[in-house]
């Protein structure tokens, strides 16, 4: 039976010497070794033993079979780390986690066509910076929008807050799985609120410097921009995933809610 083993003397003096587990064994390298490639100290070589413990073949292990025995040994420490988080926290939860995460930072939630050959794609992530961008939504669609701020933060809370069941006994912990679809509420509200508290500058500014007809004209003017821009507006894929996944979510959390009562 071929054991691993690793050079640590080589035959340059005289017999060279081979550690295979705990033990030291002597070789020469006339009739033993049988690779093309002179036997180095701190080789891994393939040694078989006789039955007497005597080496009788020595063969080295090349770099590309050892680098992948070591991608094997990941992958596999890999599988049991992720069969352990499945056996967890569920192979459903883990998914739609992964789902919404896919949703929320790497597909685009709007689509803005600029000009009829050209469109941008907003991630929800990016319309997070939008937010939190002090020129406002509107303002900021042509540019990146900047950090997503305290958004980004409530955002990866309410991405793991599905797995607080599993760590906590109260069964109001369960409400936690609403806490994405309610987050994502939320924005759709501080979109509002930012493009309403926008108009409503603008029609003061206007009133301020040119009276109330000019305020009235301003604020037309300003809905009439709005208005073409929101038409330039579409939902994209990451959107609709999002949604479906939140509210997959909330009906798994309000389900275990109710059947704890």
């Amino acid at each position: 039976m071929k054991q691993r083993g690793k050079i640590l003397r080589d035959t340059s003096a005289g017999p060279g010497l081979v550690m295979i587990g705990t033990r030291q064994h002597p070789f020469d390298l006339e009739g033993v070794w049988q690779s093309t490639q002179a036997p180095a100290v701190n080789m891994t070589v393939e040694a078989l033993l006789d039955d007497a413990g005597k080496v009788v073949m020595l063969s080295v292990v090349s770099e590309s079979q050892l680098a992948r025995e070591a991608a094997d040994d990941a992958m596999a420490a890999v599988k049991q780390k992720g069969n352990a988080l499945v056996a967890r926290f569920g192979a459903r939860t883990l998914g739609a986690i992964a789902l919404l995460a896919i949703g929320w930072f790497m597909l685009n939630v709007l689509s803005v066509q600029v000009s009829a050959n050209y469109r941008v794609g907003i991630s929800f992530w990016k319309l997070l910076g939008l937010i939190n961008s002090p020129g406002g939504v509107i303002n900021s669609l042509g540019g990146n929008g900047g950090s997503a701020g305290l958004y980004g933060l409530v955002a990866v809370l309410a991405l793991v807050a599905p797995l607080a069941p599993y760590f906590a006994k109260d069964r109001r912990a369960h409400l936690a799985n609403l806490l994405p679809l309610v987050f994502m509420v939320a924005v759709g509200i501080a979109i509002y609120l930012n493009i309403s508290d926008g108009l409503s500058q603008a029609q003061s500014a206007a009133s301020m410097f040119g009276g109330r007809d000019a305020g009235r004209m301003a604020s037309d003017f300003a809905s009439q921009m709005v208005r073409e821009a929101l038409k330039a507006i579409s939902l994209g894929v990451g959107a609709y995933l999002s949604l479906i996944v939140s509210v997959y979510l909330a009906g798994i959390g309000l389900r275990g809610y109710l059947a704890q009562r």
